[in-house]
């Protein structure tokens, strides 16, 4: 995956004048936090995405997406087979 899904949650680098700040947002929405260091920005990007089981990601103005960490919830479900034989099943 090399760019971030919907309701991920992103951290964009934007250049200001004079400072450089870093704005949270989630895929499906605009701007919602200014941050003013990268690592407070991430920081809050990595428990969000953590308590959203969703992925965190950084960006700078050129959207190149970087992948910060990953807490999607996967349930895998054990499925017996009429003969029995086990087999994973993974639901999202």
């Amino acid at each position: 995956m090399t760019h971030p899904d919907n309701d991920d949650v992103v951290v964009r680098q934007k250049r200001g004048n004079p400072t450089t700040v870093y704005v949270r947002h989630t895929t499906s929405a605009p701007d919602q936090f200014l941050c003013r260091t990268r690592e407070e920005a991430v920081s809050q990007v990595l428990a969000f995405a953590k308590h959203a089981h969703v992925t965190a990601w950084l960006t700078n103005d050129e959207h190149d997406f970087v992948l910060l960490g990953t807490f999607r919830k996967e349930q895998v479900e054990l499925a017996r087979s009429c003969d029995g034989e086990v087999s994973r099943k993974k639901n999202k």
